[in-house]
């Protein structure tokens, strides 16, 4: 079985940041690490790019995002994602390891972020014209301390990220506000149960495991999904393995059999009609049509 190719941070040049954090403008970026980069593959960092000149699409987990002057993405370790750009492409891009941001604030967690802590909150931000230049200038002082050789560098570098991230982060919260209290705790527990979904779907795929986790019913459960997205519990456990089969499948190339024993499935055909029933499309049907498009 093929596997998806994952880029480890430590691959890319550095200067002296022992392998958790690096920047640099994108057009310099893309012209040294073009074939790494150009073809679908995850990432066992965080990732955030700015473009400020030409335009494309990027593909982030089968999702198609318009790029344009102003688009800024911002990528979690795990996920899948490639672009087709235009010859005149440009802007910044970091990435950093967690290791990297819980140095400085070690009381916090980067998923806490929007942008960061959920599978359904887009990746995606689009910026106002009037706002790029302010997000310009955040990239440009980065890039700047990242090449220098100042004393408490990373320390600086950690907290114009940081900041990057409180604007970014007021921006998504303009977007789609939290109203009251009541709404942030369905959406604290709400996180909780991804972040149980994604260490264990493999292995559990019962609502009632995850209920259970979470010390309440599943029918209370089942009521805070439903209110925030529309879906239930065993939605998102489905949707959850239907996005690494995809994953499998289309990037990986693996076989059938070898996606179902992955994902915990010891019949293939029955892990090819749960498929189909929830896609509209068998594996195969699905591959030809991807790879068409």
């Amino acid at each position: 079985m093929l596997i998806l190719p994952v880029l480890n941070i430590e691959q890319f040049d550095f200067e002296n940041q022992k392998g958790h954090f690096y920047a640099n403008d994108f057009n310099t970026h893309l012209e040294k690490y073009h074939a790494s980069i150009t073809k679908p593959h995850k990432h066992d960092f965080y990732l955030v790019v700015l473009f400020t000149k030409g335009g494309g699409v990027h593909e982030i987990d089968f999702n198609a995002y318009p790029i344009n002057p102003g688009s800024v993405f911002l990528l979690r370790p795990g996920q899948t994602h490639h672009w087709e750009l235009s010859e005149d492409i440009d802007g910044y891009i970091f990435f950093h390891t967690r290791e990297f941001y819980n140095l400085l604030f070690p009381n916090r967690d980067i998923d806490d972020y929007p942008v960061f802590n959920s599978n359904y909150n887009s990746p995606h931000i689009e910026l106002e014209p009037l706002q790029i230049e302010k997000y310009v200038h955040y990239f440009k002082q980065i890039r700047g301390e990242y090449e220098q050789r100042f004393w408490l560098k990373d320390q600086r570098i950690s907290l114009l990220v940081d900041l990057l991230y409180v604007d970014l982060a007021r921006i998504y919260h303009t977007q789609n506000p939290t109203t009251n209290e009541n709404s942030r705790k369905k959406v604290s527990r709400l996180l909780q149960l991804e972040k149980q979904i994604n260490l264990l779907y493999k292995e559990q795929k019962q609502a009632k495991t995850y209920a259970a986790q979470l010390n309440v019913s599943v029918k209370h459960l089942n009521k805070n999904v439903m209110a925030a997205l529309g879906k239930t519990t065993s939605d998102l456990i489905h949707d959850r393995v239907l996005l690494e089969a995809k994953r499998m499948l289309i990037h990986g190339k693996a076989t059938i059999q070898e996606i179902a024993h992955d994902l915990g499935y010891e019949d293939p055909s029955y892990f090819s009609r749960f498929f189909k029933k929830k896609t509209g499309y068998s594996p195969s049907d699905f591959a030809q049509k991807y790879e068409a498009k």
